[in-house]
């Protein structure tokens, strides 16, 4: 018996080992991206302070039970009136910095985000560009893809640069403030792992960087859509608090799909992933130095992502860290990926394989080279 995707915290219990498994059910095409000389120029990170998990279980907020599987032992918390930008904003002017590039440099700006908490009909990646730097010719956008929307941004960043001759760098952004708790309870919305608050920024080059893109692909499941949006379909509203355990357990009450087949095809959907990233660049498995994980609870790594990682190295960093963070939405991939190399996890000419997941289920990997 495997453990169901999302489940509840009264549905917790002790769980038996895992074995991937093939399942029958089509997937979608994957959308493949090949490059030569684009570049991750620069990262960053910012985040708020820490609060102990231990505070949390003790004031009732975290379950104790919850606390024991994760494992986690501190997350970001923001003060209540600071927005999620000013951490993109932060964390952008410091990626510039890194990079040597100015924002005038900059012929693409993304930013993501899972919860916007901006007025509607507002812009927030403008909101972002007036705190960065000055507006001009560039592309901006705003992307919703879930906690996958950096690895969309980076590939969007790779075609602008290898066809905008007139700007030499990109920049993209992911922030998040998962609060308040009447919209959102960081701690209970997914009992696999508790939210952290802050953002991050990566600026991309054809010139120069840290590490080389070679190839980045995503796979798509909307099979399983429904495991997140619930019973309600587009245009009904949001029902509040975000409670994923109570949209999955509706989604599988009418689905065709049961847990068991829906934890299958999520599970060999990291397998396929990898393995066609790879091919994409015709490089071997046994090249890869790391592969570089969400910032998820200790049970999630191991039950849920190290089965199907083969003989591919997890970066220590990807757990350590984000047992004292949490989740950080849409700027995991750039956060893991910037500890992973501040820890000497990485080094030049190292490959290195960058995992993300989002809503939908989008699954995807970005090959990269430390140079």
């Amino acid at each position: 018996m495997t453990k169901p995707l999302l489940l509840s915290v009264e549905e917790l219990g002790p769980t038996e080992e895992m074995q991937p498994e093939t399942h029958t059910i089509k997937w979608t095409e994957s959308i493949m991206a090949r490059w030569e000389n684009i570049f991750i120029a620069a990262t960053a990170v910012d985040l708020p302070h820490a609060v102990p998990v231990s505070e949390a279980v003790a004031d009732g907020s975290y379950p104790s039970k919850l606390a024991a599987r994760t494992e986690q032992r501190t997350v970001t918390i923001a003060p209540k009136d600071e927005p999620p930008g000013a951490f993109a904003a932060r964390a952008a002017k410091a990626a510039l910095a890194e990079s040597g590039y100015g924002f005038d440099d900059v012929g693409l700006f993304v930013h993501t985000s899972v919860l916007d908490p901006s007025p509607r009909m507002s812009n927030p990646a403008m909101w972002l560009e007036r705190e960065i730097g000055a507006g001009g010719f560039r592309d901006v956008a705003q992307l919703s893809n879930g906690c996958d929307g950096v690895v969309n941004g980076i590939r969007w960043a790779a075609a602008h640069l290898t066809c905008n001759v007139e700007h030499r760098a990109a920049l993209i952004t992911a922030a998040e403030s998962w609060q308040p708790k009447e919209v959102i309870d960081r701690w209970t919305v997914d009992p696999d792992t508790p939210f952290g608050d802050g953002g991050a920024a990566l600026v991309m080059s054809r010139e120069r960087g840290i590490a080389r893109l070679l190839a980045a692909v995503s796979y798509t499941q909307p099979n399983l859509e429904g495991v997140h949006r619930g019973p309600r379909v587009f245009g009904q509203g949001v029902s509040l608090p975000v409670n994923l355990s109570q949209r999955s357990r509706a989604f599988y009450e009418t689905s065709d799909l049961s847990r068991d087949e829906a934890w299958k095809m999520r599970g060999n959907g990291i397998g396929v992933v990898i393995e066609r990233v790879l091919a994409d660049a015709g490089v071997e498995r046994e090249r890869v130095a790391r592969i570089v994980l969400p910032f998820r609870g200790r049970q999630v790594l191991e039950e849920e992502y190290f089965p199907y990682l083969g003989n591919l190295e997890p970066a220590r960093s990807s757990e350590d860290r984000g047992r004292e963070i949490g989740h950080l939405g849409g700027a995991d991939p750039i956060a893991a990926f910037h500890f992973a190399i501040k820890a000497g996890e990485l080094s030049t000419g190292d490959l290195a394989i960058v995992f993300s997941e989002g809503v939908g289920i989008v699954q995807s990997a970005v090959l990269v080279e430390v140079v």
